[in-house]
């Protein structure tokens, strides 16, 4: 039962049933209940409601505050439930996940246990390869994380503060830490908005831009410190008005709403109101409605639901080996109330009053706290580092057997009438090897390919460096910089030496303004358009450079977020023309179909044993020639050679994610780097007669 200072809080109970059956059901069904992800934005508002006020009222009652027993505390609270999900969940995804997930999905586990998931998962978010990892069972552990570092963070604060103002507390204290907390919620509220505009994704899991959805329930906590409620018929208004609130948001948020930002202030006032009211004694007011004892008895398991809901609703595909339906979904939702109740009635509770503990030192509740998720930690890490190793040894195999095997490798299937059962796995088939099967031209941190907001033009030559016979650029992002290898092994043998231009999220127009889909940073924008202008100098004031080669993933462009404007035909015009009036022949290679968002390694190990698996429909594997901006400038500007590759991917209206048995995409869209060196005899034959073409 929520109780402060000894009094039964039940319209923050009444809260917690809102926050968790919102989050709950929007993961159910995210296209009905739209919104549904404030109900973390609740729950941190109650928490820095509940914890700055108990911090407030023990300074004003003791002059100080027992941090080492207020961690103990929420040891016991918080840290039992945790570790059993994380350690049920591992052994579920140990039973039930391919292997090819396990490296992620351990990390995951070992973040979560440290309390840093949402710094992991704000990291991949600004990842480009990373940002289509699968959702993990553990994915929700993000707010926990956030939680609990500011259950670290605040008691040290209130503590520093009491030790500089150097007495007992008096109004003096309060006021210094009233000042704090006002400042903290809007330089924290400020950078949230700035932040959520510039990259949402990661302000979405940020500490720092939520930590004012705590501190703004603390200043409620030091506002309505020792007052009077408000009369019953304003305090009933104000719950109404704030469940309301939520509600709207609930129902009127969408994906599409930038968030957290300014939108996160409408759940969080909303159940601020709530909170100030209290429970109002009038008829119309919603008190019954909160003292439900179903409203109340969700409320008390609403953290155990928390915890459970998400690793079933993730696991349940991979152990019933189909999406779930809605028969699923109930089950699913039935099984995590199960085990939320028998959670919060066997291990919660006991654990949280448990006397060995409660009668010792507070240190040794923190040390057994800290223990158990260092073993969490380290038998996750173990899991990881030993998968990794296999999948280091089976690629070494593949790599091998790759070398010794020349015929119907990979992309020779497409192109040799002898090759039988071209998309059938076979040995070489690995999800564990493909996943991870990342060339050069294409990582993250990658010697030949510049950062998301670096300008510097960096060159690699590959091919024939000694002696070429021909000099050819190539421009774009990693999807151009996956035929960095197999261009290179072309070049070495037919004397061509290819000079790239590599650059994260950046097409190479040089044009202002142009934005990928999902990533609207006026950082990354700005740095690709005076990436690409000085690209252009550096080619047309080179004598050697013959030909240019454009590729880039072009359907990224087309969808850009606000304010920023998509990729046309014009930008293509604008840079192809000098090109050309240089003497350098324009080669555009249309980018290479994909897998339409399905992240091919996890779906390749879920159907090994079929025929073809995770094919994908061609009209949803490439952006349609007439919707191509890149396609549609070479038909505006005359001399420009295009090139299309689809034939190596594609047959009679589909197109293949295993081909002469390699697995084609480490992830959704990007070739593996074993498959792209088998494009290499095709693309590089291709570009060499473009260029002899002029």
């Amino acid at each position: 039962m929520q109780q402060i200072e000894g009094r039964f809080r039940p319209e923050i109970q009444a809260l917690r049933t809102v926050a968790v059956a919102s989050v709950v059901l929007y993961h159910l069904w995210p296209h009905r209940l739209t919104g549904g992800y404030v109900g973390v934005d609740v729950f941190f508002a109650i928490s820095g409601f509940l914890i700055i006020g108990h911090l407030l009222r023990e300074t004003q009652r003791t002059g100080t505050v027992d941090v080492m027993s207020f961690w103990a505390r929420r040891v016991r609270r918080l840290l039992p439930a945790s570790i059993v999900v994380l350690l049920a969940t591992a052994v579920a995804i140990l039973v039930w996940v391919p292997q090819v997930l396990w490296v992620q999905f351990f990390k995951e586990i070992a973040a979560s246990s440290l309390s840093v998931q949402n710094w992991l998962l704000a990291a991949n978010s600004v990842d480009y390869l990373g940002a289509d990892n699968a959702a993990s069972p553990v994915q929700h552990f993000w707010s926990l994380s956030v939680e609990e570092q500011f259950y670290i963070a605040w008691p040290l604060v209130v503590l520093v503060v009491v030790a500089l103002v150097r007495s007992r507390p008096d109004a003096r204290l309060k006021r210094i830490l009233f000042v704090l907390l006002a400042a903290i919620t809007v330089a924290s509220l400020v950078y949230c908005v700035v932040m959520t505009s510039l990259s949402s994704s990661t302000a979405y899991f940020s500490t720092v831009t939520r930590a004012w959805e705590f501190t703004l329930g603390g200043l409620l906590a030091f506002a309505t410190a020792g007052r009077r409620r408000p009369n019953r018929v304003l305090a009933a208004a104000m719950s109404w008005t704030g469940l309301v609130a939520i509600g709207l948001s609930v129902l009127l948020f969408t994906a599409a709403t930038p968030f957290p930002g300014s939108a996160a202030l409408l759940p969080v006032a909303g159940t601020l109101l709530v909170i100030a009211a209290g429970t109002p004694h009038i008829w119309w007011s919603p008190t019954q409605l909160a003292r439900l004892g179903v409203v109340q008895w969700v409320g008390a398991v609403s953290y155990s639901l928390y915890l459970w809901h998400w690793p079933l609703l993730t696991i349940a595909p991979f152990a019933l080996g189909h999406p779930l339906g809605l028969k699923s979904k109930v089950v699913v939702l039935a099984v995590a109330v199960v085990l939320a109740w028998l959670t919060k009635r066997f291990v919660e509770d006991p654990a949280r009053t448990m006397q060995p503990l409660v009668r010792r030192r507070p240190l040794i509740s923190v040390v057994v706290g800290v223990a158990a998720a260092a073993l969490v930690v380290a038998g996750s890490g173990t899991v990881a580092v030993a998968t990794d190793a296999s999948v280091r040894a089976h690629t070494a195999s593949v790599e091998r057997a790759a070398a010794a095997q020349r015929a119907c490798l990979g992309a020779g299937a497409m192109t040799d009438e002898s090759c039988r059962n071209p998309f059938t796995p076979t040995a070489l088939t690995d999800p564990g090897v493909a996943a991870t099967d990342i060339g050069k031209g294409v990582a993250v941190v990658d010697p030949c390919k510049q950062g998301l907001t670096e300008t510097a033009v960096m060159v690699c030559r590959v091919g024939d460096t000694h002696d070429p016979a021909k000099v050819v650029a190539l421009i774009g992002d990693s999807h151009a910089g996956q035929f960095l290898l197999p261009l290179a092994k072309y070049g070495a043998a037919h004397g061509i030496e290819f000079v790239t231009y590599l650059k994260s999220y950046c097409a190479g127009t040089g044009a202002e303004g142009v934005a990928a889909s999902g990533n609207g940073n006026p950082d990354v924008v700005h740095s690709c358009a005076t990436w690409g202008q000085a690209v252009q100098k550096d080619i047309l004031s080179s004598k050697d450079i013959q030909a240019v080669v454009f590729t880039n993933y072009t359907q990224a462009y087309t969808h850009a977020p606000s304010p920023w404007r998509s990729l046309t035909s014009d930008d293509f015009e604008q840079v192809w023309k000098p090109l050309q009036e240089r003497g350098k022949q324009v080669i555009a290679l249309r980018d290479i179909p994909n897998a339409a968002g399905v992240d091919v390694p996890q779906c390749v190990a879920q159907h090994l044993d079929q025929t073809d698996p995770c094919a994908t429909p061609s009209d949803r594997a490439q952006l349609a020639s007439t919707a191509d901006p890149m396609l549609l400038g070479s038909q505006a500007v005359r001399g420009v050679h295009v090139l299309d590759l689809s034939d190596l991917f594609c047959t009679a209206g589909t197109c293949h994610t295993v081909i002469g048995g390699l697995i084609v995409y480490f992830g959704s869209h990007h070739m593996t780097a074993t498959f792209a060196k088998t494009t290499a005899e095709a693309a590089g034959r291709a570009v060499d007669r473009a260029v002899e073409s002029r």
